[in-house]
């Protein structure tokens, strides 16, 4: 007898209600396996940032990101990202040596107080001291939201690249939406910008390009997803570190002898800078008023970088030097 459409027919269907109640329970236990998975691999991410000292951590993101290059090539974003994060980690020490240095000022300001009296440090060195205090808390600020940055962005990026790599694409469409059941039980610094594992079409689009074997469009839907679903709103519309980063460019650009400013590169060595007629790095602008806090430009210098990335990874000889620099950083000394 040939059964009917409908499915919860007693007569076509005798058993349809536990097969019903078998079907709910599958997708139940699917789901807890989903959340379950994500959250291991959560909580390996949070292991490897557990560590105070936002440089040390740093050094560990950074090895993280260059191993899962160097354990699967598809992974290319990885290992950009590798370098991007240990520009991240140049920027952490040239702002920690700023803060070193105006506390060593503030120790010297109050010794001449001691020696030439209030009055006479008020008139000498008042607006020098006030100079230093200002370069002191912009240092503080430019290191507090590097770490943050930094530290949320990887929380996010490398527990989906790890859930791929272990259960493939079609698992990971099944369970992405199923990550948001993590949130408030996981280690997320940005919380009061950005809501966790909140999905974002860049993500789905990505994997799947990595899947088919298009690289540079996983590469480019990942840095569209970093840059301006994560780093966006958690850094860069932040208006005193907008600011700061548009000061930093305008005193560089401009040849300006503030002591702190630095060029925004990508260098893709072990190293924080590279020089020489072919030196492999990416700059963003050498314009004074070009502002890394616009989505629209930093993405452009993102791609540039993601780009000539790609070229090194394909040139005979020069894609030795990258990937010699990324075993470097997967293996800090």
């Amino acid at each position: 007898m040939q059964k009917c459409d409908n499915p919860r027919c007693p007569v076509c269907y005798p058993n349809w209600k536990e097969e019903e109640a078998e079907g709910a329970k599958r997708a139940e236990d699917n789901k807890h396996d989903c959340i379950d998975c994500w959250r291991f691999y959560q909580k390996q991410a949070e292991a490897i940032v557990a560590v105070d000292d936002p440089i040390a951590r740093n050094r560990r993101i950074n090895a993280a990101y260059a191993q899962l290059w160097l354990d699967d090539h598809r992974f290319q974003w990885a290992g950009l990202a590798a370098f991007a994060s240990k520009q991240v980690g140049c920027g952490l020490l040239n702002a920690a040596d700023m803060i070193v240095k105006s506390a060593s000022d503030s120790a010297a300001n109050l010794r001449k107080v001691t020696s030439v009296g209030a009055a006479a440090w008020m008139m000498g060195y008042g607006a020098q001291s006030a100079a230093g205090a200002a370069t002191a808390e912009g240092a503080g600020k430019v290191y507090q939201m590097l770490a943050k940055g930094n530290t949320s962005l990887f929380l996010d990026v490398w527990p989906l690249h790890m859930f791929y790599r272990k259960f493939g694409l079609q698992r990971f469409k099944r369970c992405l939406q199923e990550r948001q059941a993590l949130r408030g039980v996981v280690v997320w610094p940005i919380a009061d910008r950005v809501l966790f594992a909140e999905t974002k079409p860049e993500v789905l689009r990505a994997f799947s390009a990595i899947d088919s074997g298009d690289i540079s469009t996983g590469v480019e839907q990942l840095a569209q997803h970093e840059q301006l679903n994560i780093l966006q709103p958690a850094m860069y519309n932040d208006p005193a570190f907008a600011l700061l980063m548009r000061a930093n460019q305008f005193a560089w650009a401009l040849h300006i002898p503030t002591g702190s400013a630095r060029e925004i590169q990508l260098a893709f060595a072990n190293e924080c800078t590279v020089t020489g007629a072919n030196a492999r790095n990416e700059r963003f602008s050498k314009e004074p008023l070009a502002n890394l806090a616009d989505g629209a430009q930093r993405m452009a210098f993102v791609l540039r970088a993601a780009e000539r990335f790609d070229q090194l990874l394909r040139d005979p000889l020069q894609k030795y030097d990258v990937e010699s620099s990324l075993f470097l950083i997967a293996h800090p000394r």
